[in-house]
């Protein structure tokens, strides 16, 4: 998949001049996906927290073209509703037997092409997605 940001130690995403923390400075907001258009659209804002610092963007929309699949795994009913809005983790997803969950790829290493794109939640709750490209916009 073509992306024009890249994603490190699974919680960052990185679009130059951008770093963003995306567990720990940033609330999901919710997700957007259109059938007839084959996009998925993810949508996060900044966090209202005293530790988020006040350059930090205002919002965050990641879109998925030309979608090809798409996945939705239910969240842990004995979470707390609060977890639902933060990113555990931004990696992958295998059908593979060795794979247990999201997994995390080395920024050195490539991704196969079969993986899924996947963002896990606190809540245990998970987006799943197969598509041609993904494009981060950043919103001061």
């Amino acid at each position: 998949m073509r992306r024009d940001f890249e994603i490190t130690m699974g919680i960052y995403l990185v679009q130059s001049p951008h770093e963003l923390d995306l567990h720990n400075n940033f609330d999901f907001l919710g997700f957007d996906y259109s059938v007839e258009h084959r996009t998925l659209i993810l949508r996060w804002r900044r966090s209202q927290g005293a530790w988020v610092a006040s350059g930090t963007p205002a919002s965050l929309t990641i879109e998925f073209r030309e979608v090809s699949e798409f996945r939705f795994q239910p969240r842990d009913s004995a979470q707390p509703f609060t977890e639902d809005d933060c990113v555990s983790s931004f990696g992958y997803w295998t059908d593979e037997d060795w794979a247990d969950g999201v997994i995390v790829a080395e920024s050195s290493q490539s991704p196969d092409p079969k993986w899924l794109t996947a963002v896990d939640f606190m809540s245990g709750a998970v987006i799943a997605v197969q598509a041609a490209s993904a494009h981060a916009q950043i919103e001061a």
